[in-house]
């Protein structure tokens, strides 16, 4: 004989969470895509900047920003090109890496543009940075500067 079933259920307790923060989890991540969108358009001015000036050999006035505008207003067509090699520069490592996954050889177009690059921000910013700090910390951000933006750019897939 089966008993009879109560009609009162007990469900489990359910954990409530905290409400301490204010902050959405969503949000946070919406802010953090932001935040990377603005480093990349960073790195990128950052880039072109370099390679403007890395174009005539000279120091990137980094302390005075302002300074960088006028030089800038006052010689356009050096910003074009340098918009333009940065561009190519960019294009031409961004690829050599996609297709190096697929065929090593591709390194090596990877690693020349990638030069190309940074031998143009050491033109600029070896100086100042390396005033700003040891060389060793300048050398690497120089580096992560060229490198950086490819990783927050590129959907690895």
């Amino acid at each position: 004989m089966a008993l009879p079933q109560s009609p009162v259920r007990s469900e489990p307790l359910k954990k409530r969470a905290t409400h301490i923060g204010f902050i959405s989890g969503s949000g946070i991540e919406r802010a953090f895509v932001v935040l990377r969108y603005l480093t990349l358009l960073a790195l990128v001015l950052l880039s072109v900047v370099g390679t403007y000036y890395g174009l005539a050999y000279e120091t990137a006035p980094i302390m005075t920003p302002l300074q960088i505008v006028a030089d800038i207003r006052a010689n356009l067509d050096r910003l074009w090109v340098a918009i333009a090699i940065q561009l190519f520069l960019t294009l031409s490592q961004y690829g050599g890496r996609q297709f190096a996954r697929r065929d090593r050889r591709w390194w090596v177009l990877y690693l020349v543009t990638l030069a190309i690059s940074v031998y143009y921000n050491v033109q600029a910013y070896w100086t100042p940075l390396n005033e700003l700090m040891l060389w060793p910390v300048a050398a690497t951000l120089i580096l992560a500067g060229d490198v950086l933006p490819e990783f927050i750019a590129i959907r690895q897939e």
